[in-house]
């Protein structure tokens, strides 16, 4: 049995899955990049970043998941003590992700694109938690406007009625590098980490200047085959007992 669970511990390090969640990282930059369409009347050319990159500038998002929860860090140059903005909300489409257009999706606005079932309203945030919103049950979005604003981009929930799904863990980080860490339970989010499913998520600062958006897939391959794995050791050591 000690060869056996030698074996099974090897099989797991080759996959990288030990933890059981690796990071997927959702990148704003290159390519990849998202960035949203943009209606302000000052605009020159519209570029991933709309204003001083050094403060708004988003990086983009690691997504991961196991058993229970969804795990979601987003990397920002973007601080609030040094800006007239906050931190916007992060959004979560639990049936896919549809952009509107194509790569680099400089015609998504308000309006078009994905629809949001979930967000988690960062500014509820106390004693690190945050509350998991219902969009379906909120009053809808907060969407930009203003001079020093990617302009018509949805970037927190303007929260009415019961629309609380439950709470999410939510740590921030600001040294150099912003950091917003979150912890959503698969279950708040009607998702099931036996059932695979396309997620969209999405995160920016209240004025849009940079937009992080893009999918991942709940669970990872790698968690459904940590489990898979468990339950054969499991078998399989119930067997040599008997």
């Amino acid at each position: 049995m000690k060869s056996l669970n030698k074996v099974l511990m090897g099989t797991m390090l080759s996959m990288g899955i030990v933890s059981g969640a690796a990071a997927y990282t959702i990148d704003d930059n290159g390519a990849d990049q998202f960035i949203g369409a943009n209606q302000n009347v000052a605009l020159a050319d519209n570029l991933d970043v709309y204003g001083n990159a050094g403060i708004y500038d988003v990086f983009g998002m690691d997504v991961s998941s196991d058993i229970n929860n969804l795990y979601v860090s987003v990397y920002t140059n973007f601080n609030p003590s040094l800006s007239s903005f906050d931190y916007g909300d992060l959004f979560i489409s639990t049936d896919g992700w549809n952009p509107f257009g194509s790569a680099p999706y400089k015609e998504d606005g308000f309006g078009d694109g994905e629809t949001w079932e979930y967000a988690v309203d960062v500014s509820s945030r106390s004693n690190g938690l945050a509350d998991v919103v219902d969009i379906s049950l909120s009053n809808g979005f907060e969407v930009t406007s203003g001079a020093s604003s990617r302009i018509f981009q949805e970037v927190a929930v303007d929260r009415s009625g019961q629309d609380k799904a439950g709470d999410a863990g939510l740590g921030i980080v600001t040294n150099g590098l912003t950091t917003l860490s979150f912890q959503i339970a698969l279950a708040d989010l009607g998702l099931n980490a036996l059932s695979p499913q396309e997620i969209g998520l999405r995160w920016a600062m209240t004025c849009a200047n940079d937009i992080t958006e893009g999918s991942y897939t709940v669970p990872e391959p790698g968690t459904l085959a940590l489990l898979g794995l468990g339950l054969i050791g499991l078998s399989l050591r119930k067997r040599a007992k008997a």
